[in-house]
C-alpha cells in the first residue's frame, strides 16, 4: 500500500532538491568550460602578434570536470530514485523500498566524492591563477615581462576574477548538502522499513505449529 512506503514525502522532497542542485552544478560546470575556452581564445588573439602565448589552466579544469561529471551522476540517480517512488505509489511494487540500501549507499558515496573534489576547486579559485608562459622567436620571456604585458593589456588571470569560476566554487556545495540529506533520509527510511518488517508477524516465515491434542485413554 502507499502508506507502507517509508518516509515517502521526505524522500521525494530531498531527492528533488538534490536533483535540482546537481542540475545547477552541472550547468555551471558546462558554462565554466565554454566561457573559459572563449576567454583563452580572446587573450591569445590579443597578444598573438607580440609573442607565442601558452595559458595553462589544467588544475582548475581537471577538478572542474570531475565536479561536473559527479553532479551529472547524482542528477541521474535522483531521477531514477524519484521514478521508483512514483512506481511504488501507483503500482505498489515495493521496489523503491527494497532498493533503499543501494540508494543511500550510492548517494552517500557520490556526495563524499563531490565533497572531496569541491574542496580543491574552491581553493584553486580563491588562491590560484592561470599559468602563463610566453616566447618570442623561441626565446622564453621572464615572468616580470609577462606580468608587464598582462598589466598593459588589462588581462586578468586570477581565477577569482572570473564569475563563472566562482560559481563552480560555490554552487556545487549546495548539491553536496542536499545529496547528503537525501542519503540520510533514505537511510532512515531503510531502517524504518527493516524495523517494520521485524515487528510484522506476517513477515515471519512459517506458522507456529499447534500442539497435538492428547488422545483419550480407554477406561
Amino acid at each position: 500500500m502507499n502508506d507502507a512506503i517509508p518516509l515517502k514525502f521526505p524522500r521525494l522532497i530531498s531527492l528533488f532538491l538534490a536533483w535540482a542542485w546537481s542540475l545547477i552544478s552541472l550547468a555551471v560546470g558546462i558554462n565554466a568550460f565554454v566561457k573559459s575556452n572563449r576567454d583563452k581564445s580572446r587573450i591569445l588573439s590579443e597578444v598573438s602578434s607580440l609573442a607565442t602565448i601558452s595559458i595553462n589552466t589544467n588544475d582548475i579544469f581537471q577538478a572542474g570536470v570531475v565536479v561536473t561529471v559527479i553532479s551529472a551522476v547524482i542528477m541521474v540517480l535522483c531521477i531514477i530514485y524519484i521514478g521508483l517512488l512514483v512506481v511504488d505509489a501507483n503500482a505498489r511494487s515495493g521496489i523503491s523500498t527494497r532498493t533503499l540500501p543501494l540508494q543511500y549507499f550510492s548517494l552517500g558515496f557520490f556526495a563524499i566524492w563531490l565533497f572531496a573534489t569541491e574542496i580543491p576547486v574552491s581553493l584553486f579559485v580563491s588562491t590560484r591563477s592561470a599559468k602563463v608562459s610566453a616566447a618570442i622567436d623561441g626565446l622564453s620571456l621572464p615572468n616580470n615581462v609577462i606580468k608587464g604585458i598582462e598589466r598593459a593589456l588589462g588581462t586578468k588571470i586570477a581565477y577569482k576574477d572570473f564569475s563563472y569560476l566562482k560559481l563552480i566554487a560555490i554552487l556545487p556545495w549546495f548539491a553536496f548538502l542536499f545529496t547528503v540529506c537525501a542519503a540520510v533520509v533514505s537511510f532512515l527510511a531503510s531502517s524504518r522499513a527493516g524495523s517494520g518488517n521485524a515487528s510484522n508477524p506476517e513477515s515471519k516465515a512459517g506458522l507456529v505449529p499447534s500442539e497435538p491434542k492428547p488422545e483419550a485413554t480407554p477406561v
